[in-house]
């Protein structure tokens, strides 16, 4: 499994963040627009329970993805994530609902996309939640 190297930052004046990465030459990847997620898990919960692992289909605005999710701790590193593009989100829903795993929860953000090297940055908007920066990476060093 891939390991994610990520990073977020709460309360962030998205403004203020796409100012400073056009200034260090980022490039906007993807205007801000709506992001569609369905989790899984068994009924009785054992990929949370033995693995603290979800399966996670993803509507991304012009690509779907379907991954499995494994939280080993809270670190930088913590997360371990296998993902692959797939043609439909309904469909690929009712392929994991046919064989057994049940929706645990249902998310819609926003969400706009830059890339800065070979490091993703997320603006992300989610309801409750003071808008915040997701910095994804390859690796440590992309980081510092």
């Amino acid at each position: 499994m891939h390991t994610e190297i990520e990073a977020k930052f709460l309360g962030v004046n998205h403004d203020a963040v796409r100012q400073k990465l056009k200034s260090a030459g980022a490039e906007r990847v993807h205007s801000m627009r709506l992001m569609r997620r369905k989790n899984y898990d068994y009924p009785d919960l054992r990929l949370e329970k033995q693995f603290t692992g979800w399966v996670r289909v993803r509507d991304e605005g012009g690509k779907v993805t379907l991954a499995y999710k494994q939280l080993d701790d809270r670190t930088l590193t913590g997360t371990k994530e296998v993902s692959v593009v797939v043609s439909d989100f309904d469909d690929i829903c009712r392929f994991l609902e046919a064989i057994g795993l049940e929706v645990q929860s249902y998310q819609e953000t926003q969400r706009e996309s830059w890339k800065l090297g070979e490091v993703e940055i997320e603006l992300d908007e989610w309801p409750w939640i003071p808008p915040f920066v997701e910095i994804e990476a390859p690796d440590e060093a992309a980081i510092r």
